[in-house]
């Protein structure tokens, strides 16, 4: 068993801390006792490029914090050090079946090469450098269709599912049913 924390943002994103660094991130999970936490926002250029100075692979799809990065921390919490994950977070607003959809989805890749790979076919669809959490129109199905092409391992997980803005059964914008966004791409959703 393990404690991980996939949906997280970096200093990139809106209404962030200018801490959400990878030392900062590092250090906290090691207080609260997560062993597996995400980047977030891998869609951001300048994040990316943050994360291949700080990061070293560790075990396949995992990364850990550079020695040299890491902070003493004095007040105590896990010995361990945490894995990374290259994970984002994307906002498809869009219309479907005649009506407005916003559905925030988190995405796991196993690499920082397959982060660029897909951020580089994304790029044609959106502005990716204005925000660490990118809002895209693009159909949630169209943008998991497109994850899978870039990187078949990927893990692509409708975040937040209940809120009533900005997700999958949101009251105002989302869905009935995971077939209704999805489609014939709902078998690829193995995580809500």
């Amino acid at each position: 068993m393990f404690i991980a924390d996939f949906h997280i943002h970096s200093k990139y994103s809106r209404a962030t801390s200018k801490d959400c660094v990878p030392e900062m991130l590092e250090l906290w999970a090691r207080r609260k006792g997560l062993d597996l936490i995400g980047t977030g926002d891998f869609t951001h250029p300048a994040w990316r490029e943050e994360l291949r100075e700080k990061l070293i692979p560790a075990e396949e799809g995992l990364y850990t914090l550079k020695d040299s990065f890491c902070r003493e921390d004095d007040i105590g919490g896990s010995s361990s050090k945490p894995r990374f994950m290259i994970s984002g977070e994307i906002s498809s607003i869009y219309k479907k079946n005649g009506k407005v959809r916003k559905v925030h989805n988190v995405i796991l890749l196993p690499t920082l090469e397959s982060a660029e790979a897909l951020s580089h076919r994304l790029e044609a669809i959106g502005n990716l450098h204005s925000d660490g959490r990118p809002i895209l129109g693009l159909d949630s199905r169209d943008l998991l269709e497109i994850t899978l092409d870039v990187c078949p391992d990927a893990i692509f997980i409708p975040a937040h599912i209940w809120t009533p803005h900005f997700s999958l059964f949101g009251a105002y914008s989302g869905f009935d049913d995971i077939e209704e966004c999805f489609g014939d791409l709902t078998g690829h959703i193995h995580a809500l």
